[in-house]
C-alpha cells in the first residue's frame, strides 16, 4: 500500500485525486487552453485565514484569495476545502531534561493531539531530539502504536533511547562545566544539546519528502537549537522544498511556578529581534505558539488540532514554465481586509519527479 501512494504521487504531483478528476475533466471538455496540463506544472498550496480576532474562518470561496508568484498575478485553477485531504504529521519531541514531570507532560500531550489529528487514512510519526535525534515510532495510522511511542517519553530519564534508528549516539545530557544552579536549587545546564534543525531535516527528508497530500511537523521546544549539523536555513529549505507545515511550541516556565525546568528556555532572535523559530514556521505557512508552562502544552496543541481541520487549499499552473530548479515567491492575499492567511512563502521549481529523484 505505501508503494501505491509513492507512485500516485508521481502521477499525480502535489495535487489530490479530487483536483487531477476535475483537471482531466476540463481537459476533455477543451479547457484549460484547449487541453490536459500535466498535473506536475501544478502548484498546490495549503493554507488557513483567520479574522482580525484571530478566529479561524474557512467558509470563504476561490474570489476572496488572490494570488502573485514573484509578484505577477496567478490564476487560481483549483480551490477546495481540504481538510479531507490524507494528512502526514510528525511531532518533534525535545527530551532533554531529566525532569519526569516534562516528558509526563509531552507524552500525554503528544498522545492526545495524535489522537484527535490521525484518522486511518492518515500517517503520524514521533521523533525525540536533544544530544541526537531518535525515532520513536515510524510513521503509522495505528493509534495504539502511536501511544506506545509517546508512552516511553512519559518513561522520563531524560533523553529516549529507542531501537528504532536514529542519527547519532545519545550524549551524556547532565549538567556540564558551565552548568548553573536555578530556582529550588535545580541544575540548570547552559551547554545542553537541542539538535532541533537535525530533527527537522531528518524528519522531512525520511518520512515526508516521498508522500503526497497535506504534510506538517509538530515541534515541542523547550530551547532554540543548540549544536545541530544543520543551519536553519538547512532545515528551512527542506520544508520549503518538500511543502511541509512546520508549527513551533516554545515552551516556557509557568509565571510564579514553583517547580520550574531544568532547561533555560532561551531562544534566538534576529537582528531585529523576531524569533528564529517563528520566521521559520511562518515561512511555512505555520505559526509558533509561545508556552507559559507545560500544563498549557495540551491546549497549544489542540489549537494546532484546530487549524490543520480547517485548511484550504489552492492550485494553479505558473505562469513562468522555466522548471529552474529557484526559489520562486509566492503571496495570497485574502480581497477583504481583516482577514489574514498562513501560507508558505514560496517553492522551489522542480517538476515531482526531479523532486522525488533527489530525495534521499
Amino acid at each position: 500500500m505505501r508503494a501505491g501512494i509513492i507512485i500516485a504521487g508521481l502521477v499525480l504531483g502535489a495535487a489530490g485525486l479530487g483536483w487531477y478528476r476535475t483537471a482531466a475533466r476540463q481537459g476533455q471538455n477543451g479547457g484549460q487552453e484547449g487541453g490536459f496540463r500535466s498535473q506536475v506544472d501544478l502548484v498546490s498550496v495549503y493554507f488557513t485565514v483567520r479574522d482580525d480576532k484571530k478566529r479561524l474562518v474557512d467558509d470563504l470561496a476561490q474570489a476572496s484569495f488572490r494570488v502573485t508568484e514573484d509578484g505577477q498575478p496567478q490564476t487560481v485553477r483549483f480551490f477546495a476545502h481540504h481538510s479531507d485531504v490524507v494528512l502526514n504529521v510528525g511531532v518533534l519531541l525535545d527530551t532533554g531534561t531529566h525532569m519526569s514531570s516534562i516528558l509526563d507532560e509531552e507524552g500525554h500531550a503528544s498522545s492526545m493531539f495524535l489522537r484527535h489529528v490521525v484518522r486511518p487514512t492518515d500517517l503520524g510519526f514521533v521523533v525525540s531530539y536533544a544530544g541526537a535525534v531518535n525515532t520513536l515510532q515510524l510513521p503509522t495510522s495505528d493509534m495504539g502504536l502511536l501511544r506506545e511511542a509517546v508512552r516511553s517519553v512519559q518513561s522520563g530519564g531524560g533523553e529516549v533511547v529507542p531501537e528504532a534508528e536514529g542519527t547519532g549516539p545519545v550524549p551524556n545530557i547532565g549538567v556540564s562545566a558551565g552548568g548553573t544552579v536555578g530556582i529550588n536549587g535545580k541544575p540548570v545546564n547552559l551547554n545542553r544539546e537541542a539538535h532541533l534543525y537535525d530533527a527537522i531535516r531528518f524528519s522531512t527528508h525520511h518520512y515526508l519528502a516521498g508522500e503526497v497530500g497535506r504534510k506538517a511537523v509538530v515541534i515541542v521546544a523547550l530551547s532554540g537549537d543548540s549544536r545541530s549539523e544543520s543551519s536553519m536555513e538547512d532545515a528551512l529549505e527542506a520544508l520549503l522544498e518538500n511543502d511541509v507545515i512546520a508549527y513551533v511550541l516554545q515552551i516556557y516556565d509557568a509565571p510564579h511556578a514553583r517547580d520550574r525546568c531544568d532547561v533555560a528556555h532561551t531562544y534566538a532572535k534576529d537582528e531585529h529581534g523576531e524569533y528564529l523559530l517563528k520566521k521559520l514556521a511562518e515561512a511555512t505557512g505555520g505559526r509558533m505558539l509561545e508556552v507559559r508552562g507545560m500544563d498549557r502544552l495540551e491546549d497549544a496543541l489542540e489549537e494546532i488540532s484546530e487549524e490543520l481541520h480547517h485548511q484550504y487549499s489552492l492550485g494553479y499552473y505558473p505562469e513562468n514554465r522555466n522548471w529552474d530548479g529557484k526559489f520562486r515567491k509566492i503571496q495570497i492575499a485574502a480581497a477583504e481586509k481583516g482577514y489574514k492567511v498562513y501560507a508558505r512563502r514560496g517553492y522551489y521549481a522542480k517538476r515531482v519527479a526531479e523532486k522525488v529523484a533527489a530525495t534521499p
